[in-house]
């Protein structure tokens, strides 16, 4: 790999200048495109790092990019670029291509979570100056890596219930949940590391015995910033802002952060676990006819419409579906499938059986499997928290067994490919 790191640095720093400045990102095309970088037979555009850093959404800004000085986000970028090249290359290799029926469901995803058309998205993009076909090719490549990800890493790896008790054991598991925090940041500013470590925790102290405000004010002589980070999912927060969460002082303050900008005081307003997860489920019957050569849909619905008007009450409800069901595994019990959630079942029964009053019939409706008419038994809650922590667990264990496997490959891909970064 040649690098000319006093050239480089100089290309950093007209980048990160357009980084800060969003009015001339949008002017991106007034400079000369270059090629600076090449990874195998492919080519990496000077407008490609632009494009990429003044598209970067605020979530990951703040969860990958607000520790790192402006040359570290510059970096970053343009390797984050060289490996999604290296993958898509691969990618090719194994076969993988994403038609343009999912990316079009994909499209209609991104484009109904913003209420939004896929024309009305279009035009809204457009209108924001971003090249669409641009956000097309880049997204095709996005799901591409994906995919690539999920086949041949995450679902090859095994996650055994030891690992999961392990873990559970091993970590403060709540620590790890659907966790949200009211967040205020305290900042004090010293890229250069110039104050002394007991300085620091002067100030640090400062912030114990009278506040992040009392304390700006009496330090009034160091650069310090007070933000309002407001409510954050654990997902959004810099994993150095985690670690300092989970290793809290007290219930109150975090110890100092160090980063490259500084130092981190976190004060925390408020925590929520919202992995609590209370689910319905229903204790349900129902009574199943299958159409036929003899018997159209229609008079199948008509049959059911008999059926609902004959059954007085649950003991009569039992009889016929013992008599009548063409489902035998549950007939012979009465039309009994026991206490279901409705995932677990096909969205028609689901959406009818929880609209359906408790003790009462449904109306007849159509599944894959044929007619039904069903009948609510009971309802209870249950707490399936326990549950969904194991769940999230196991895919924590999962992802991380994933990545750490996919890393060592992305660094032996790059070991074995030619790649050169050009001079600026």
């Amino acid at each position: 790999m040649y690098l000319n790191i006093k050239t480089m640095r100089n290309f950093f720093t007209i980048l990160m200048f357009l980084f800060l400045s969003q009015g001339l990102m949008s002017e991106a095309s007034t400079y000369n495109d270059k090629i600076i970088a090449i990874v195998n037979d492919r080519v990496i555009l000077k407008s490609e790092v632009q494009n990429m850093i003044y598209n970067l959404s605020p979530e990951e800004i703040t969860k990958e990019y607000s520790m790192l000085s402006d040359e570290e986000v510059i970096n970053k970028v343009l390797q984050n670029l060289i490996e999604t090249s290296l993958l898509i290359q691969a990618a090719d290799r194994f076969g993988i291509k994403i038609s343009d029926i999912a990316l079009e469901n994909e499209l209609q995803r991104i484009a109904s979570s913003q209420s939004l058309s896929i024309n009305d998205f279009r035009k809204t993009l457009i209108d924001q100056g971003q090249d669409y076909s641009k956000f097309i090719s880049d997204l095709r490549d996005k799901m591409t890596i994906e995919t690539l990800f999920v086949s041949q890493f995450y679902s090859r790896m095994n996650v055994t219930e030891e690992e999961v008790e392990n873990f559970i054991q091993r970590e403060n598991i709540n620590q790890y949940g659907n966790i949200e925090y009211d967040l205020i940041e305290f900042i004090i500013q010293d890229e250069t590391k110039s104050l002394k470590k007991e300085y620091i925790e002067t100030i640090y102290n400062s912030i114990l015995d009278n506040g992040f405000n009392n304390t700006k004010v009496s330090y009034s002589d160091i650069n310090i910033e007070i933000n309002n980070l407001g409510l954050v999912n654990q997902d959004k927060l810099p994993d150095i802002y985690l670690k300092a969460l989970r290793d809290k002082l007290n219930e109150k303050y975090t110890k100092i952060i160090t980063s490259s900008r500084g130092y981190h005081v976190l004060n925390i307003v408020e925590s929520v676990n919202k992995s609590s997860s209370i689910v319905n489920e229903y204790k349900v019957r129902h009574i199943l006819l299958t159409p036929n050569v003899m018997s159209s849909s229609e008079k199948i619905k008509e049959r059911l419409i008999e059926l609902k008007n004959e059954i007085t009450d649950l003991d009569d409800f039992i009889l016929h579906a013992k008599k009548f069901s063409d489902d035998k595994a549950s007939g012979y019990k009465g039309g009994d499938l026991g206490y279901q959630r409705p995932n677990a079942l096909v969205k028609e029964f689901a959406d009818i059986m929880k609209n359906t009053p408790l003790k009462k019939i449904s109306d007849p409706f159509q599944s894959r499997f044929g007619w039904h008419i069903l009948y609510v038994e009971n309802i209870r809650s249950v707490d399936d928290t326990k549950s969904l922590v194991r769940k999230n667990v196991a895919k924590i264990i999962r992802a991380d067994k994933a990545k750490a496997e996919k890393d060592d490959w992305v660094a032996k891909l790059k070991e074995q490919a030619y790649i050169e970064i050009k001079e600026f």
